[in-house]
C-alpha cells in the first residue's frame, strides 16, 4: 500500500512544522542524573531509507503518550513535529547532525509494514581507529566503533559503589581501551555468558571517546548501545578478514613505510619493483567524467560488483541475488600536473572523504549526476595512487585512488603507517587495502589552496 509523499530526515529543517518523515526508530534511551535519578522524557533515533540518522526528543509531557504507540525496531509515518537546531551547550550528540527532531502534542504517528518502504534495521558511522585520536579532543559528537573483544572481562566493583567493565578491542592493527559503568557494565557482563562465535565482535555505537595518559578509551553515555556479533556487513567483513592465515601473525606495532611523492610522468614510467605498491602524486582534477555509471551496487557478503539479471542484482562470486546491496561511488576524473596527465578512479572511500555524503545522500530518481561530485574538478588535490602490474608492463594509465586530500604536499613524502589489515571506516564496510590517514601524516605539511 502506497502511503503520502515524505522527506528525508537530512532536509528537514527548522521554521515549520509541518514535516512527513517515513523512518525505523533504530534506539530508544532515556538521560540519568548524577545521582542515578532516570529522566521521564526520552530520546529516539530514527533512520530513513536514504541511510540518514537523525536523533528525536520526546518531552517528559508526551512520554506516556508516545512510548504506547512506537515500539523500537518497527517503521513509521511521523508528522507535524519541530525541528531545532542544536546549542553550543549540546554536547554529545548520539549521531553528527546539527539538529534535532522534537515531538509536540500535534505530532501524528502512524506505523508502517515492513513491504511499504525499505529502510535498513539499522546504520553505524564505524570510525578508524585512526581516527579516534581527533574524536578525544572533541566533545560534541559520540562515536561508532568495531572491534575484536580481546579478552573475556570480569566486572568490578568500587568502594564507592560504582561497577565498570574494562577490556580491549582490537581491529588487528591497533587496540582501544573500553570502559562500561554501572548497570550498562553488568548488562554487558550478562550479554557475553551467551553461546556466541569466538571471537566475539562487537560494535559500540554512540560511545564516548577520551584519551588518558596517550591512552584512547571509549566509554558508555546516555545513548551508547553495543551489539555482538551483530548480522551486519562490517562484522561479516572483519571476520572474513580473520580466516586470512597471515591475521593471526600481524604484530600490532606495523613497521613505518615511506611512501614516495612522484610526478605523473615518473609514475607513468615506474618500474616492477612497484608493483601493489601506492605512491603520492600532485594533481589538478582537471576533468570530473559526468556519467550514469557514477555509483555501483555491491555485494553485502563479498563486496564484489553486482550485476543486474532480471530485475534483481546477482553475485558471481557468492552466486546468489543480492536482495539490497550496497551503493558505492566510482567516479572517473582526469588528473593532470605540469607535465602530464592520467585517468583516476575516485571509489567510495575518497568521494566520501570529499564530500562528507553517501551515494544515497547525493542520488536522484533519474540517477543523474551529482552536482556535489561534479564541485571536485578544478581543484589541486595530493592523491594515493594504487599502482597494478598492467599499469607498468601494459602501460595502462588508468589508476584507483586509494586515499586523497585537498590540497598539495609541498615537501618530501615523510613515513606513513602501512595499514595492511582492516579498514572499518564505513561506515559502511568498503574493501580497501591499506589508507593513509592524514591526522597520522599530520608533519607532511601540506598547503590548503
Amino acid at each position: 500500500m502506497a502511503t503520502s509523499f515524505s522527506e528525508s530526515l537530512r532536509n528537514v529543517q527548522t521554521g515549520r512544522i509541518d514535516w512527513k518523515v517515513k523512518v525505523r526508530i533504530i534506539r530508544e534511551w532515556r538521560g540519568v542524573t548524577r545521582t542515578g535519578i532516570v529522566f521521564k522524557a526520552y530520546n529516539l533515533l530514527l533512520l530513513d531509507n536514504k541511510n540518514c540518522r537523525m536523533h528525536a526528543f520526546v518531552p517528559a509531557a508526551l512520554a506516556d503518550k508516545i512510548s504506547r504507540m512506537i515500539q523500537e525496531g518497527k517503521i513509521y509515518l511521523i508528522k507535524n513535529f519541530q525541528v531545532k537546531e542544536y546549542t553550543e551547550g549540546d554536547k554529545y550528540r548520539p549521531v553528527q547532525m546539527d539538529r534535532q527532531i522534537i515531538f509536540t502534542a500535534d505530532t501524528k504517528v502512524r506505523e508502517l509494514q515492513e513491504n511499504e518502504i525499505f529502510i535498513r534495521a539499522n546504520s553505524f558511522d564505524l570510525f578508524e581507529y585512526g581516527d579516534l585520536n581527533q574524536m578525544a579532543t572533541q566533545q560534541l559528537y559520540l562515536t561508532d566503533v568495531i572491534g575484536i573483544i580481546e579478552n573475556i572481562p570480569k566486572v568490578n566493583h568500587i568502594q564507592n559503589k560504582q561497577v565498570n567493565i574494562k577490556f580491549k578491542m582490537t581491529d588487528g592493527r591497533k587496540k582501544i581501551n573500553v570502559t562500561f559503568w554501572d548497570s550498562f557494565a553488568e548488562n554487558f557482563e550478562q550479554a557475553i555468558k551467551q553461546d556466541f562465535e569466538q571471537p566475539l565482535i562487537i560494535i559500540i555505537t554512540s560511545g564516548k571517546i577520551s584519551k588518558w595518559k596517550e591512552q584512547l578509551d571509549i566509554c558508555n553515555y546516555s545513548p551508547t548501545r553495543f551489539y555482538l556479533n551483530y548480522e551486519h556487513h562490517s562484522v561479516t567483513k572483519l571476520r572474513n578478514m580473520m580466516k586470512d592465515t597471515n591475521f593471526s601473525k600481524i604484530k600490532f606495532a606495523t613497521p613505518k613505510k615511506t611512501i614516495q611523492l612522484f610526478s605523473i610522468d615518473e609514475i607513468k614510467n615506474l618500474s616492477l619493483d612497484f608493483d601493489k605498491e601506492e605512491v603520492l602524486c600532485k594533481a589538478t582534477l582537471k576533468l570530473v567524467e559526468e556519467t550514469n555509471n557514477w555509483n555501483r551496487h555491491i555485494c553485502t557478503s563479498c563486496y564484489s560488483e553486482t550485476e543486474f539479471k532480471q530485475s534483481n542484482h546477482f553475485c558471481q562470486k557468492c552466486n546468489k541475488i543480492v536482495a539490497e546491496p550496497l551503493k558505492r561511488f566510482h567516479v572517473s576524473t582526469v588528473g593532470q600536473d605540469e607535465i602530464g596527465g592520467i585517468e583516476i578512479v575516485l571509489k567510495d572511500r575518497a568521494v566520501r572523504k570529499l564530500i562528507d555524503q553517501n551515494v544515497e545522500d547525493v542520488e536522484k530518481e533519474d540517477n543523474s549526476f551529482p552536482n556535489e561530485i561534479k564541485t571536485l574538478q578544478g581543484m589541486d588535490y595530493t592523491i594515493k595512487l594504487r599502482i597494478t602490474k598492467d599499469n607498468i608492463e601494459k602501460r595502462d594509465f588508468d589508476y584507483v585512488a586509494t586515499d586523497i586530500i585537498r590540497g598539495f604536499h609541498c615537501e618530501k613524502a615523510n613515513e606513513v603507517e602501512n595499514q595492511t589489515i582492516l579498514s572499518t571506516q564505513t561506515f559502511q564496510g568498503e574493501p580497501s587495502g591499506s589508507s593513509f590517514h592524514l591526522d597520522e601524516i599530520s608533519q607532511l605539511n601540506y598547503n590548503q589552496k
